[in-house]
């Protein structure tokens, strides 16, 4: 597009689509969203669709879009602004999100630019990733797991998550014990030197927590994710019991929530989910006040390949980065790669930041018809 015609006019916003669609790993629904515009341009854009939520976010989707519809793309910080995230209200601040995304999508499109170089430049070429459950998807027993988590290590992946946990609450030893069976495992397939880290998405009790996590002591664990409910008191009190760091970030929808959870002291890592926050730019401000906190970042993603792509701008531009989250790679869930044109690209465990406008991709519509919910 003629850079000379950029700076004559404001471009508007003319039509936000939310789209539920099919997902991998398992997952009934992703939303996505495109905003289209008064010269073609389109953006996409996706919020962190939580099981049975689709449709709650696609409607939030469409109420913000009645909202901006004349809006100015090029102002993000007034959307921002004027459409905060809420903590009480997950589903609200995914749709927030997802449409704070597709307006850097076409903020980089309209100037030619990389979102990346929108925020300031990048600090590095690739981001470093590490692999997660997603890749379990399909496979038949835990020895095919193993296998598939030797494979990532292989491909260069450095660190691999995952929930070996069933059940919640307080665990019995004996339950517990069969459960840990599975890191032992683990960590003698890998070596005594690769990075493991271990999930339990909220499940236990404080004491469930402490128990698990004594439990893990012994076998290196990188970080202990979502021990218990995401209340500061709580997890100090798992933090205090262990010297497994903890982690979390993929329910907080503010900054007034991670600057709760850094001030407490419970956090050894924090992992900002895109898809929830508010976006990139809120992804970007979390990161900077964890480190202050002298806190590592590890983006949170277990969502489809758009919020993947969003989350690696944000990464781009963060210096405290460690990791970001990498859910796919499982050979039945392949399609999802192909719903962006060009492909993400993945080498040796790190994505390769695609140097084209926006966030470096247009959607296959063809495939996305054949995905399409509604």
């Amino acid at each position: 597009m003629d850079k000379e015609k950029i700076g004559q006019r404001d471009f508007q916003i003319t039509n936000v689509i939310p789209i539920t669609m099919q997902a991998a790993r398992g997952y009934p629904a992703w939303v996505i969203v495109q905003i289209q515009t008064d010269v073609g341009i389109e953006g996409i854009g996706e919020g962190f669709t939580w099981s049975g939520q689709a449709e709650s976010i696609a409607d939030y989707i469409k109420s913000l879009g009645e909202k901006i519809s004349g809006s100015r793309i090029t102002d993000i910080q007034t959307f921002r602004d004027r459409f905060p995230t809420k903590e009480e209200n997950r589903n609200w601040s995914a749709a927030v999100s997802a449409v704070e995304i597709a307006l850097w999508d076409i903020l980089g499109k309209v100037t030619g630019r990389p979102i990346y170089q929108l925020l300031g430049g990048k600090v590095r070429d690739k981001i470093p990733l590490y692999a997660d459950h997603g890749i379990f998807s399909g496979a038949r027993d835990w020895e095919e797991c193993i296998d598939r988590i030797l494979k990532a290590k292989d491909n260069g992946f450095t660190m691999f998550k995952w929930d070996p946990f069933t059940g919640g609450g307080t665990p019995t030893p004996c339950s517990l014990k069969d459960q840990i069976k599975k890191i032992e495992m683990v960590r003698s397939a890998v070596g005594s030197e690769y990075q493991i880290a271990i999930d339990a998405h909220n499940r236990f009790s404080v004491k469930g927590a402490i128990m698990a996590a004594k439990a893990m002591e012994s076998y290196d664990i990188l970080f202990f994710e979502a021990p218990t409910v995401d209340d500061t008191r709580l997890l100090k009190e798992v933090a205090d019991a262990t010297h497994i760091p903890l982690a979390t970030g993929e329910l907080t929808c503010t900054i007034e929530q991670s600057k709760d959870l850094f001030e407490s002291g419970s956090l050894g890592l924090f992992q900002p989910e895109v898809g929830a926050n508010g976006g990139i730019l809120a992804t970007i401000a979390m990161a900077d006040l964890a480190s202050q906190y002298h806190l590592k970042i590890a983006t949170h993603n277990w969502c489809g390949p758009v919020i993947t792509r969003a989350a690696s701008h944000a990464c781009a531009v963060i210096p405290n980065l460690l990791f970001q989250e990498y859910a796919g790679g499982a050979a039945i869930d392949s399609w999802e790669n192909e719903l962006l044109i060009p492909e993400t690209k993945i080498e040796n465990g790190h994505l390769i930041l695609p140097d084209l406008p926006g966030l470096g991709f247009e959607l296959n519509k063809d495939l996305l018809d054949q995905k399409r919910i509604s």
